[in-house]
């Protein structure tokens, strides 16, 4: 009788196996394999469609992202420096109140690229505007942010931009920055960082005045994919220098029309502590642009 105990005590202890992932189910996750937030949500529902196959499911999302790993290291090791860039170009209009209450044209262009340890992004923006031979808005952008990875939750950086925005009360603005930056949550649907570190700011402003100052610079990031077809973006960054101190804000909903066009509604908040005689503190636009991904 004894020898029947073990066995059987083995049997009734042991978890129960489980299910198969159906094939429909691994149809769809093979599928969503290049989609890292496409995967995540197919892997939700295959989860909780399929509770018997949860063992299997998991171990399948795993395998999935450890070859997604493999290669991309792979990718960026082999890669040379003009391989890897990624960009988008965007053109719309916009409405601005504040300093200025026009329509016009918005048109932009962004660069990034990834290798094994850096991260580079260029980014660089018109805001124009010409009625009746009479320029009522003038904005322009260029940036570029170089991060070093420290940890696979933090980085380095240096951060270099230009503006030219006589509406809100300055001629020319150099601004550079280093600091350091953490990834506050990094999933396939949500990633968050905050930035910080020392600047230097020269200012010519459009009463003649010309500044230097050191500042402290704050920056935040999150992108959000709602859906397979929605993300919503906000880039925040804030200069503190004890005599002028700006904010821009950019908030963007963007809605996938196919692999390479996006629509993109956004709003952005430019501000100044100080700003000459006779400008507003703040200036806010929106736009509805088309993005092209290439």
């Amino acid at each position: 009788m004894r020898i029947w105990i073990v066995p059987l005590l083995a049997v009734v202890a042991a978890p129960a196996l489980a299910k198969p992932i159906p094939s429909a189910v691994a149809a769809m996750i093979e599928a969503a394999r290049n989609d890292p937030a496409k995967l995540a949500v197919v892997a939700e529902m295959a989860r909780a469609t399929n509770p018997g196959s949860v063992r299997e499911i998991n171990a399948r999302i795993a395998a999935i992202n450890a070859d997604r790993a493999r290669a991309r290291e792979q990718a960026l090791a082999e890669q040379r420096y003009y391989e890897g860039w990624k960009g988008s170009g965007e053109v719309g209009g916009f409405a601005s109140s504040g300093n200025t209450n026009t329509q016009g044209v918005a048109l932009g262009v962004n660069l990034s690229k990834e290798t094994r340890q850096w991260k580079h992004a260029a980014r660089g923006f018109v805001d124009y505007q010409r009625q009746d031979g009479v320029v009522s808005r003038e904005r322009y952008l260029a940036s570029y942010q170089g991060n070093y990875n420290i940890n696979p939750s933090m980085f380095s950086l240096l951060a270099v931009s230009y503006e030219k925005d006589e509406f809100s009360g300055f001629e020319h603005r150099f601004s550079q920055s280093l600091g350091i930056g953490q990834k506050l949550v990094a999933g396939p649907r949500l990633l968050a960082t905050v930035e910080g570190g020392p600047a230097l700011r020269q200012t010519q402003f459009t009463d003649g005045l010309n500044e230097t100052n050191f500042a402290a610079r704050v920056a935040g990031n999150v992108r959000w994919q709602l859906s397979e077809r929605l993300k919503l973006t906000e880039d925040a960054s804030y200069f503190y220098d004890g005599n002028n101190n700006s904010l821009q804000a950019l908030t963007a909903l963007n809605a996938k029309i196919n692999g390479s066009l996006t629509a993109r509604l956004s709003h952005q908040i430019n501000t100044e502590s100080n700003p000459p005689l006779g400008r507003r503190n703040s200036d806010q636009v929106s736009r509805g642009t088309i993005v092209y991904s290439f």
